[in-house]
């Protein structure tokens, strides 16, 4: 296996654990009383996890992006 594919494999794992730990934050809010004081502090929790998340899709994308073709939608140039 080479350097990138471990990236890509290695990210996607820390993806899923993530999502794992997100599930299980969102399943513990959804359980609790709409006025537990904990609510705040797992809302935060869940904030912190979706945005490091997106870090590491953004850094996978890229690294994706590094060795092939990129087939993501170009946007549309005018030509004048």
């Amino acid at each position: 296996m080479d350097e990138r594919e471990q990236a890509i494999r290695a990210t996607a794992e820390d993806l899923i654990a993530d999502a794992d730990d997100l599930k299980a934050i969102e399943r513990q809010k959804a359980a609790m009383d709409p006025n537990d004081p904990r609510l705040h502090a797992l809302a935060e929790d869940a904030q912190d996890l979706v945005d490091d998340m997106a870090t590491k899709a953004a850094a996978q994308r890229e690294v994706v992006a590094d060795g092939g073709v990129d087939d993501r939608p170009q946007p549309a140039t005018s030509q004048g």
